[in-house]
């Protein structure tokens, strides 16, 4: 069956539309909804999709591995195309009417692998870029404080989602459902399919990707943090009312 751009527009729902973040509302999902007709049209599976996203992201960090600036840059590109096939796949999933029983599960992981291999390629544009120092000031370990760095980061992001999707799926077992919209949004507004790929590029173009690369990773150490202490601190007390 082929559908019309305007069919295509009209399945995202208002309340979806109301959690995007400004840069999925200003240039990811417009760009995606041409994309995820051109895909329907080539008989792709939002599925399918996905799974292009996750070596989209690989590729990218692949060269991400390399010295030459060019390769830096297109791996930039290709992280801003994962924000868009991230969008495409819900897009022609609602579109089609389908939801398929792994199509969940091939959207996070999709995620978790754009989130990984993003951070560690920032640390590794920084690498090649600054090497052994910054500004002047030399680094604790050298030119390997950019990627222990960035293995830091990319651990603690994954950590503070996994141990999130852990808490909610036993409270959802209990029956208990918590409100983290202010949380998602925020994640939203940040993350991958948010200001994220383009602080790479405008850090990188401006000599100031260090403080970039600084922000995300207190945000994603601190977020995990806060994240082991809130549920070490819940689990205690269910703890002690022996639930």
């Amino acid at each position: 069956m082929r559908y019309s751009l305007k069919e295509i527009h009209a399945s995202l729902p208002p309340e979806k539309r109301k959690t995007d973040g400004t840069m999925t509302a200003v240039f990811f999902r417009p760009i995606a909804e041409p994309v995820s007709w051109l895909f329907l049209r080539m008989g792709l599976t939002p599925n399918q999709v996905s799974f292009k996203s996750g070596v989209v992201c690989v590729a990218a960090f692949a060269l991400s591995l390399f010295p030459p600036a060019i390769f830096h840059w297109l791996a930039i590109a290709l992280f801003l195309f994962f924000g868009v096939l991230d969008c495409a796949d819900g897009t022609m999933a609602r579109t089609m009417g389908k939801k398929s029983r792994y199509g969940g599960w091939a959207d996070a992981a999709g995620g978790y692998i754009a989130y990984a291999t993003e951070l560690f390629a920032i640390g590794m544009t920084s690498f090649f870029a600054y090497g052994d120092s910054y500004l002047g000031v030399a680094l604790p370990w050298g030119g390997a404080t950019w990627i222990l760095a960035a293995s830091f980061a990319a651990l603690a992001n994954t950590l503070m989602r996994l141990l999130h999707q852990a808490m909610k799926n036993v409270d959802l077992a209990a029956g208990d459902v918590a409100d983290v919209g202010k949380e998602k949004r925020f994640s939203e507004e940040i993350g991958i399919t948010g200001y994220l790929p383009f602080l790479y590029g405008i850090g990188f173009a401006t000599g100031y990707l260090p403080f970039v690369f600084a922000v995300y990773f207190a945000v994603y150490v601190g977020g995990f943090a806060v994240t082991l202490a809130r549920q070490v601190r819940k689990v205690a007390l269910y703890s002690r009312k022996g639930l």
